[in-house]
């Protein structure tokens, strides 16, 4: 489980044969060979960690089921991606943002940025099927594994306000319009639908 507060950014630095490798500063050194490791929203287990001088390596398999629902596929990814990092919680830990459990739900199509005066507005493609039912004002969402709230929807879009730190500390510096990025709805609203069914 995961707070969707990013910690780090990673690079990668290889991607074959569903075999992920990522560089990054984030200390790992509490971390094992069957950690959990949240990677741009993705909860993966890491195979193998090595520090190189002051960088950590870490490697995580990626199946294929992995590949089909996220941004981790041979036609998205690249040794240019840098990937949102967070390790999981441990008991006690401050939760500053939402439940995360990095079981990507879908992903979804970044339509524009607009730099306001105190603040950054993400513009995303919304989803027109039974997914739109997660998508309301106010409501929490992770966004590369970075908790974040709706502050509005509409049937086309659906729209994040970004205040500087998030944006200086998480790959959203780095998006560009038409990038795709990975889903993951709040949990916690999975049980309303439920009910209601």
């Amino acid at each position: 489980m995961f707070s969707g507060i990013i910690q780090n950014l990673g690079k990668v630095v290889n991607f074959s044969y569903g075999e992920l490798e990522i560089s990054t500063a984030l200390n790992l050194s509490d971390c094992k060979v069957g950690s959990s490791i949240c990677c741009n929203g993705v909860c993966l287990t890491a195979t193998e960690i090595t520090l190189n001088y002051k960088e950590y390596h870490f490697k995580v398999n990626v199946g294929e089921e992995t590949q089909q629902r996220t941004t981790f596929s041979p036609n998205l990814i690249n040794n240019s991606n840098f990937i949102n990092l967070e390790k999981s919680l441990k008991v006690g830990d401050e939760i500053s943002g939402h439940f995360v459990y990095g079981h990507i739900d879908r992903t979804s199509k970044l339509i524009k940025i607009n730099y306001l005066k105190n603040s950054w507005e993400f513009i995303f493609e919304n989803f027109q099927d039974e997914d739109k039912i997660y998508i309301v004002d106010k409501a929490s969402i992770a966004i590369n594994g970075i908790s974040l709230t709706i502050s509005k929807s509409t049937n086309e879009n659906f729209f994040i306000s970004v205040i500087p730190h998030t944006y200086e500390n998480t790959n959203l510096k780095f998006l560009k319009e038409n990038d795709m990025v990975n889903i993951e709805f709040d949990y916690l609203a999975r049980f309303i639908k439920k009910s209601k069914n």
